[in-house]
């Protein structure tokens, strides 16, 4: 920056005086001779206001910084500056103008800030913004700061923002020449930029030796400093040049810049460059720094190369896969299908089309399982969940299986893990040896093998009537010695040993004949329970099988039967005394009501004044009375209708039922319980939420018991919402009504009791939440619970559009 350029730039700073000067001047010639007095007397307010402005002018001068004036409204400092108003000394000018970007004279405001806008500053509240961002906040919100910025080489800018009426004002300041005159200034401005030149952003000796390319940009996206490598790489000799020519590595680096500086984020991009001619793979790596964005490239051709050989060993390993007999499908840790061969997509008919959407593990397995590939499983889900544990849960020993498919093929499953985490699955067709095993190996053994395993007693006779087959719970059972059962003896001989505990012949002699009779009429499928002589309980089977057997079946079910019958009774004691203390507490409720509103009416009485004016003492017992009287009688009601529901003797009254109009009614019922307690209440329904098919009164007494739960254990200065909307569950054509607060909570362990009767986990008769249980089920719906201790209950009632017709009365249809 020369002399003329510093001279233009203070120019600028007393033009606006000089046009309002001549603006005045100009006025006040053009007064006409009949208001010359009044001429006069302006043109020397003109010449006051003149020489004031010059003093002020003197004292802006003074100031060993810079004041930039927004007489407008400042636009977004992200996008433009504006044109604010420069006052300062030249001094001042000399210091700054080395940070401010390259640019027109005219403009030195606007490129000043680009220069210092994006470095992070030091604001007396700890925060780091930048001064982009507090001058954003200035403009927006009024906010004034009072900062300071650290530049390259340890340069320190104070910066101060206010807003002064309508206009925005920012005072800038160079901490390093405080004090100093114009001249001193300018020769400190000299050293320093000679300074600036060799290192522009301070960067330790490391950094401009290291082997790879480094460099800085403003947050503008312009190149203010780059080391050796870099200018290597874009093939000059010095950063000067670099500097004067922005030269980037490539066009992707701005773009890349301003998502890093956008985003505040790490953006790292593979891409090659062009480096001496040559193309050399590389990643660029940028992020931002106070001041703008740096970015560093590393030298990829390596990984490159390593990658490139990597690529030809997997091709050479899928064609050496692709020609093996066996099917192999390889699956990565992500559990997605990495290769198969040729062989795979044969054995289980898959399209190849099929396999370029790369399926998971277990969508592959869903899909074999659609096209009926896989064995059949009785529980699917399991298996599939065992398939897949093999990534997590490896075993120390990994055996071969064999796949029944269930169009007859056997298939045998090897599976390899490899290093990574992932599963390898090699499958060889065994169909026709497992036929020639099966031909070599004796059936019968395997029968016997397999019925040995069972507790039932099993015996199979052939259509001779001897016995073919049988197992050792068949022996044990029926107390039958080894020896008798050698040599395939007949069943009518067996019969002799089985009298000895089951006495009724007709029945021994039927079972032989349904073994040996080959008519239909006696080959049946029979079953049935003896009891025999030494009190055991028998099920039995008899069924007739393909080849003209009969297949015999004993099942002892004698301690399971003791222990239904015992739990039988059980139930029927605690049913029989659980009906009892029902009825004996709905009968002392019912005798109870008599003299309750015998108290309730002498209250009423009392407090009405008939009998003679009460004093204040007087009135509170009375009033007192009256809501314990309404407490205990709703307890009453609450005692009988529970023991009317588990009688079964509750009948609802169906008819449509508005349901914001009740809520609307509730909410003035609680508002009115606790005026005193400060509790706010709170209804949130759509007015147009419609009706429901249900007994409006017990409906009515759902939404109270629940309030009333809500009140009990709100403390004073808590929230109660009562609301409902229209339920997404089910069919989607309920609706659900809900009281939440903010109370004391529920202990979960307590939680599971809270819709029992008479069981009350929090203080109370326990009755409440059970009547809204068993009225909502009545109606077909539901009731759901959730609370935390300390946090509050919520409780929430699903009812279907129309209640279920069981609980209703008969509705003639006329």
């Amino acid at each position: 920056m020369n002399a003329d350029t510093i001279n233009d730039l203070s120019l600028w700073v007393t033009v606006g005086a000089v046009v309002f000067a001549v603006v005045v001047a100009f006025s006040t010639m053009r007064l006409s001779a009949s208001k010359r007095s009044a001429a006069d007397k302006w043109r020397k307010k003109a010449q006051d206001l003149d020489h004031q402005l010059g003093r002020a002018e003197a004292v802006f001068g003074a100031y060993p910084g810079l004041i930039l004036v927004w007489e407008q409204k400042v636009p977004d400092p992200d996008l433009n500056w504006g044109d604010p108003i420069v006052y300062g000394s030249a001094a001042a000018l000399a210091s700054l103008v080395r940070f401010a970007e390259p640019g027109k004279p005219k403009e030195f405001a606007r490129r000043l800030l680009d220069g210092i806008a994006d470095f992070n500053t030091l604001s007396q509240d700890g925060s780091d913004r930048t001064l982009r961002q507090l001058i954003s906040a200035l403009r927006e919100n009024g906010e004034g700061f009072s900062t300071s910025i650290t530049l390259a080489g340890g340069k320190l800018i104070e910066v101060d923002g206010n807003v002064a009426g309508a206009q925005v004002v920012v005072w800038l300041e160079d901490a390093s020449i405080r004090g100093r005159d114009e001249k001193d200034a300018i020769t400190k401005f000299e050293k320093e930029k000679l300074i600036a030149l060799t290192d522009p952003v301070a960067f330790v000796e490391i950094m401009g030796k290291a082997p790879f390319p480094l460099w800085r940009m403003s947050g503008t996206g312009r190149i203010v400093w780059a080391n050796k490598a870099y200018c290597d790489y874009v093939g000059v000799d010095n950063v000067q040049t670099v500097l004067a020519d922005q030269i980037q590595l490539d066009n992707k680096c701005v773009a890349q810049a301003h998502k890093a500086m956008n985003e505040n984020i790490v953006v790292k991009e593979a891409r090659p460059l062009i480096v001496n001619g040559k193309v050399k793979p590389s990643t660029l790596t940028m992020f931002p720094v106070s001041g703008g964005i740096a970015g560093i490239v590393v030298d990829a051709s390596e990984a490159s190369q390593l990658r490139t050989a990597l690529t030809n060993h997997i091709r050479a390993h899928d064609e050496t896969l692709n020609n093996m007999g066996e099917a192999v499908v390889i699956f990565g840790v992500d559990q997605r299908m990495n290769f198969h061969n040729t062989a795979f997509a044969t054995m289980f008919g898959l399209d190849e089309n099929w396999f370029k959407l790369r399926p998971s593990h277990g969508e592959w397995l869903d899909h074999m399982r659609e096209k009926r590939r896989l064995p059949e499983q009785p529980d699917y889900r399991d298996w599939k969940r065992a398939e897949l544990s093999f990534y997590t849960d490896w075993p120390d020993e990994m055996t071969d299986e064999l796949w029944s498919l269930p169009d007859g093929r056997e298939i045998r499953l090897v599976r390899m893990r490899d290093p990574e985490g992932g599963l390898s699955l090699l499958f060889g067709d065994m169909t026709d040896q497992m036929t020639m095993r099966s031909r070599l190996g004796t059936l019968i053994n395997v029968q016997k093998a397999t019925l040995d395993k069972l507790t039932e007693g099993v015996a199979v006779f052939g259509p001779d009537g001897r016995l073919k087959i049988h197992n050792a719970a068949y022996e044990t059972m029926w107390s039958l010695p080894s020896n008798a059962l050698k040599d395939e003896p007949l069943f009518r001989e067996l019969t002799g040993l089985h009298l000895k505990l089951y006495h009724d012949r007709a029945f021994w002699s039927e079972m032989v004949a349904r073994t040996t009779d080959p008519s239909p009429e006696a080959r049946r499928h029979v079953n049935g329970e003896i009891r025999r002589s030494d009190d055991t309980i028998l099920t039995f089977l008899s069924k007739p099988l393909p080849d003209g057997a009969t297949l015999i079946a004993w099942d002892d079910i004698t301690r399971s039967r003791r222990t239904e019958d015992a739990y039988r009774e059980r139930a029927e004691a605690l049913e029989a005394a659980d009906r009892l203390k029902t009825e004996f507490v709905g009968h002392v409720s019912y005798q109870l009501r008599t003299p309750l509103t015998t108290i309730s009416g002498y209250a009423e009485f009392l407090q009405s004044g008939v009998a003679g004016e009460l004093t204040d003492k007087q009135s509170e017992y009375i009033f007192a009375i009256q809501t314990a009287s309404e407490e205990l009688a709703k307890t009453f009601n609450d005692i009988l209708d529970i023991a009317a529901v588990e009688a079964d003797a509750v009948d609802l009254d169906l008819g449509d039922v508005e349901i914001y109009y009740l809520l609307e009614n509730a909410l003035d019922y609680v508002v009115t319980k606790v005026e005193d307690t400060q509790i706010k209440v709170v209804l949130e329904c759509p007015t147009d939420i419609g009706i429901i098919r249900a007994d409006e009164k017990r409906i009515k007494q759902i939404v109270q018991n629940l309030i009333s739960n809500a009140i009990r254990f709100t403390k004073p200065g808590g929230n109660i919402e009562i609301g409902a909307s229209k339920d997404a569950s089910g069919d989607g054509s309920g609706i659900r009504i809900w009281v939440k607060d903010d109370g004391i909570g529920i202990p979960a362990e307590r939680q599971p009791q809270v819709f029992e009767s008479f069981k009350s986990t929090r203080g109370g008769t326990g009755l409440g939440l059970a009547l809204v249980e068993r009225f909502v089920a009545q109606h077909g719906g539901w009731v759901e619970l959730e609370s935390e201790e300390g946090m509050g209950t919520h409780v929430t009632c699903h009812l279907p559009r129309e209640a279920s017709l069981g609980g209703a009365h008969p509705e003639l249809d006329l």
